[in-house]
C-alpha cells in the first residue's frame, strides 16, 4: 500500500506518515520553531518507515498539508515545505482546511445530524471558527466560515440553536464556549481520510493557498516618508 505524508503547522508542527487509516510514524515540534524543525521532522518520519530521499516519488502517494487558518509565519513554513517536496518528487500536494480536520474528528463521536462549530486560537484575543455538518462518514461540509472574530461574537452568533462548540479555543475561553466535547490536536489520519473521500467524490483541485484571514502581525512598511 502507498503511504501519505501529512504536514500541518496551524498549531505547532506536526508531521506524520499515514498508511491507509493508520498513522505509522508521527513527529511534532514547538509552535515557535516551525521553519527550523520542520524539515528534520519530515526527514526523520520518512526514514523511520524506510523512505530515503531518493525514494519519495516511488513510495509516497501524495503529500497532504493543512492550510490553516493560522498565523502567518508557521502556516507559511508548512505550505512552502509541502509544495517544494511535491515539486521535487513530482507528487500531488493536496491542501485541506485545518478546521475541517478538527471537525471530522469530533463528528466521528457525535450524531450524524449534529451541527458543530470548531474554534481555535487566533491570538489577539480572537478565534478562528467555522460551522460544520457531517458529509458522509469521512468528510465534512462547511456551512459557514472559516472566519476570525471575538469569542463572544461567535458564541452569540449560534446562541439560539443547538450547535456544539469544539476545538482548542474552548479551553482558552471556557466562560464563553460551553463545550461538552473534548479538544485534541490535529489527527493526521483524519486529514488523509478527508482527502481520500474528496478524491473518491471526484474533486480534482485541492487548494494549497494559506488561510491567513487577516494581515500578518509583522508586515513591510510603506516606504520612506518625505519631509
Amino acid at each position: 500500500m502507498m503511504i501519505d505524508l501529512v504536514i500541518d503547522t496551524s498549531a505547532g508542527t506536526s508531521v506524520a506518515v499515514v498508511e491507509g487509516e493508520k498513522v505509522v510514524r508521527k513527529r511534532s515540534g514547538s509552535n515557535r520553531e516551525h521553519a527550523e524543525k520542520l524539515s528534520p521532522l519530515v526527514q526523520e518520519a520518512l526514514e523511520e518507515v524506510g523512505v530515503e530521499p531518493g525514494q519519495i516519488h516511488a513510495k509516497l502517494r501524495q503529500i497532504i498539508v493543512g492550510t490553516g487558518p493560522a498565523p502567518f509565519t508557521g502556516l507559511r513554513s508548512g505550505l512552502v515545505t509541502a509544495r517544494a517536496m511535491g515539486f521535487a518528487a513530482d507528487l500531488p500536494v493536496r491542501g485541506v482546511c485545518s478546521l475541517d480536520i478538527y471537525a471530522r474528528e469530533y463528528l466521528d463521536n457525535m450524531s450524524a445530524d449534529q451541527d458543530l462549530v470548531v474554534v481555535t486560537d487566533a491570538r489577539r484575543k480572537e478565534v478562528y471558527w467555522a460551522h460544520y455538518r457531517a458529509s458522509g462518514p469521512d468528510d465534512v461540509t462547511q456551512v459557514e466560515g472559516p472566519a476570525v472574530d471575538l469569542p463572544q461574537s461567535v458564541a452569540n452568533r449560534f446562541s439560539s440553536g443547538t450547535t456544539v462548540f469544539a476545538g482548542p479555543a474552548c479551553e482558552l475561553y471556557p466562560q464563553v464556549f460551553d463545550s461538552p466535547v473534548s479538544t485534541s490536536v490535529i489527527d493526521p489520519a483524519v486529514a488523509a481520510r478527508i482527502v481520500c473521500a474528496r478524491l473518491e467524490a471526484g474533486l480534482l483541485h485541492f487548494d494549497t493557498e494559506p488561510l491567513y484571514l487577516r494581515r500578518p502581525d509583522i508586515h513591510p512598511g510603506h516606504g520612506q516618508k518625505t519631509a
